[in-house]
């Protein structure tokens, strides 16, 4: 993963992380809730496997105006989107006819498919550039903080100005995207409760400077997180309304999450307390999430994107 990272850094990227994986699955669902959000996202990935896995494809269906062929893209079968996200079989097959009465997805002889047409749409449009705006955005934050700069920038031919490589970002932060579902199961538990323990500790810490990052010479020590004082309590009514689910489904799974110790609840709402984010599996999901941005933004260097970006903001600067 390139030179050594401090605690800080790792922590305050892992803030940014959780805010941006968020989005990346609101934006995935187009308007739907967080968990049709990701199942859209594990189709369409599957569906176009074959060009993710192709540097030459990748390159030729990179922008918005260059959708890929349908030939190129292959069904899934239910059990391998429920396989890749960890959930139970019953849950991807009834949500997915849903989405098929919805006119989401279509079911075919070979398993699961997006049509055509959805991925033309003008919504669909606004959605994959809200989601190159925020990949974007995220660049610069995370080199804002320190990370990324052992990175490599070969100087790719640049993508045209007018017509930037949506397509390609998109696919690769779905990538990413779905790299967290181990994660977050392996030390958060399901993939919804997961999901809301990300929000919930999001909704504490989406209004901290970048700077805010604790203190580094106490280590990963509960004392070296940013004080619980500065940590905002959240409501489940608003956790509700920022992942699209109902209130008795965040009530739920907020109880299941008090049992096990993994948020305090108080007059003013629920809180992720320094003393939980402190234990060993939420600094490896740290740690791994680290490595999963890392991989996301190699993988956007190596066909040239961060070196246009780079560029365009350099621009940018010399006309101020």
């Amino acid at each position: 993963m390139g030179r050594d990272v401090s605690n800080t850094t790792t922590r305050v990227a892992a803030r940014l992380a959780n805010g941006f994986a968020l989005d990346l699955v609101k934006l995935g669902g187009f308007g739907r809730d967080v968990i049709d959000g990701l199942l859209l996202v594990a189709i369409s990935q599957a569906n176009v496997a074959q060009i993710t896995r192709s540097p030459t494809l990748q390159r030729t269906y990179a922008a918005l105006d260059q959708p890929p062929p349908d030939e190129l893209r292959r069904p899934v079968s239910i059990s391998g989107v429920a396989n890749s996200l960890r959930i139970p079989f019953e849950t991807a097959r009834r949500r997915i006819n849903l989405l098929v009465d919805a006119g989401a997805v279509q079911v075919l002889d070979r398993g699961v498919i997006i049509p055509g047409g959805p991925l033309t749409s003008p919504y669909y449009r606004m959605g994959v550039e809200a989601n190159y705006g925020l990949v974007r955005s995220l660049y610069f934050r995370l080199r804002g903080i320190g990370l990324f700069e052992d990175l490599p920038r070969p100087n790719d031919p640049p993508f045209p100005e007018d017509n930037p490589p949506v397509r390609l970002v998109i696919r690769l932060s779905s990538d990413y995207l779905l790299r967290l579902a181990e994660p977050v199961s392996a030390h958060m538990g399901d993939i919804v409760t997961g999901l809301l323990l990300l929000d919930l500790i999001h909704a504490n810490t989406e209004h901290l400077a970048d700077t805010e990052a604790g203190d580094a010479a106490a280590g990963w020590a509960a004392e070296g997180f940013v004080p619980d004082r500065l940590r905002r309590p959240v409501r489940p009514a608003h956790l509700a309304e920022r992942l699209g689910i109902p209130q008795e489904t965040v009530r739920r799974h907020l109880k299941r999450l008090l049992e096990a110790d993994q948020c305090e609840r108080s007059e003013n709402g629920y809180l992720v307390p320094a003393r939980i984010l402190a234990r060993a599996p939420f600094v490896q999901f740290m740690l791994d999430n680290q490595a999963h941005l890392h991989r996301l933004y190699a993988g956007l260097a190596d066909f040239g994107v961060l070196s246009q970006w780079d560029r365009e903001i350099l621009a940018l600067r010399g006309a101020a």
